[in-house]
């Protein structure tokens, strides 16, 4: 046997040792996503039911009426999970677009037949059902523009080509969106558009515009209104208007206080019993921190850090643009949301009413979020060499 033999096959030795510990470490960010999630889900079933059966009661004569709920959802997102899973994230760039314009669809008929809930139209009733079409285009955004942005990679050091699909995906869906009206959900799905974009290709003084332009924009949006104006003075003083705006933040705190270091114990609630109002939704993590204390509190912030950070090592250990843009995309709109949901319950955000993801009641957004979930397990998984 040659030199050149034997160099030649200690490099395909080198290669597929390299290749196999690639993959290994591909299926521990796997696993460790999966196991995250799981546990946030499981905690999320406990904190419903508890912070629930009061309403329950009031509402259906039940108090496990929305656990209940909520466990079908976990049932439809488990499928969702391993479906994703198992498709190549790459069939998304096949569906990315037609997905946008159902999108699109169905927000535009929220705006027309959606009922009145709560001074907002964002709901589609279906079947004994009601889901939000708002949670599907977090998805639908991260897909199309990631295949837009793909596609112009080349181009996108002209800020013709780089704002052009930037303008019009994220414009569209976010007018939409706050007509409802949502700001909340809309400011998500902004952050999760500026990870992708962040991701791609684009200069990044195109990018750090196009930021500010959006924190303008959400400012204004958000002084516009006279209801989120009031949300925002609720915020800087909330015992100033203690009876009204300020009335859910200091309702939260009293629940978070009341828990101590190790809480009151799971299902002792105080806070529940109609002192805090939507407590199993956009406030169950003060529910969650007065039953367990600051232990519990601390614990569901640190598996929400560890999803952002394995999230983003997904999205820099991607295969391809696509991948990393998608995971990227995915990655903010789960810890971004998670972060304004926490710092709404803690005070130091102005409340937006949307939901802690994997933990909050809400069928269609949980279903959303898990399989999201899927697609980045999809992404660790796949690949062991880079394409760009």
């Amino acid at each position: 046997m040659t030199a050149a033999n034997v160099t030649s096959i200690a490099g395909l030795r080198a290669a597929a040792r390299k290749r196999a510990e690639r993959l290994q470490v591909n299926s521990r960010i796997a696993t460790t996503l999966l196991v995250v999630v799981v546990v946030l889900i499981v905690i999320g079933l406990g904190a419903t039911q508890s912070a629930s059966s009061a309403v329950g009661i009031d509402q259906a004569q039940d108090r496990f009426y929305f656990f209940k709920r909520q466990l079908i959802g976990v049932g439809i997102g488990t499928v969702a999970l391993l479906v994703a899973s198992r498709v190549p994230y790459r069939f998304y760039r096949k569906v990315a677009l037609p997905m946008f314009v159902a999108t699109l669809g169905l927000l535009v008929a929220v705006l027309a037949v959606g009922p009145v809930i709560g001074g907002a139209r964002r709901w589609l009733p279906v079947a004994g059902f009601t889901f939000q079409p708002s949670e599907i285009a977090k998805i639908s955004i991260v897909f199309t523009l990631a295949f837009l942005l793909e596609r112009k990679h080349k181009l996108l050091s002209s800020f013709g080509h780089f704002l052009a699909p930037i303008a019009f995906v994220v414009g569209t869906i976010a007018i939409l969106v706050v007509k409802q009206p949502d700001l909340g959900t809309t400011i998500i799905i902004g952050a999760a558009a500026l990870a992708v974009i962040l991701a791609s290709d684009a200069p990044l003084k195109y990018v750090a515009l196009l930021t500010m332009g959006a924190i303008v924009a959400v400012a204004f949006l958000a002084l516009s209104d006279q209801y989120r104006a009031d949300r925002i003075v609720g915020f800087l003083d909330p015992w100033g208007n203690s009876s009204g705006e300020g009335y859910q933040l200091i309702q939260g705190y009293y629940a978070l206080s009341n828990g101590g270091i190790f809480g009151v114990g799971l299902g002792a609630s105080r806070a529940r019993w109609f002192y805090l109002p939507n407590a199993h939704t956009d406030f169950i993590f003060a529910i969650i921190g007065e039953e367990t204390g600051l232990v519990g509190a601390l614990t569901i912030i640190g598996l929400f850090v560890a999803l952002a950070v394995t999230g983003w090592l997904v999205a820099v250990r991607a295969p391809d643009r696509f991948g990393r843009m998608v995971a990227a995309g995915i990655t903010m709109w789960l810890s971004f949301q998670a972060l304004v949901n926490i710092g709404g319950v803690l005070g130091v955000i102005p409340i937006t009413g949307i939901a802690l993801p994997f933990v909050s009641f809400g069928s269609t957004g949980l279903i959303m979020s898990m399989a999201a979930l899927g697609v980045l397990v999809n992404i660790a998984q796949s690949g062991v060499e880079r394409k760009t």
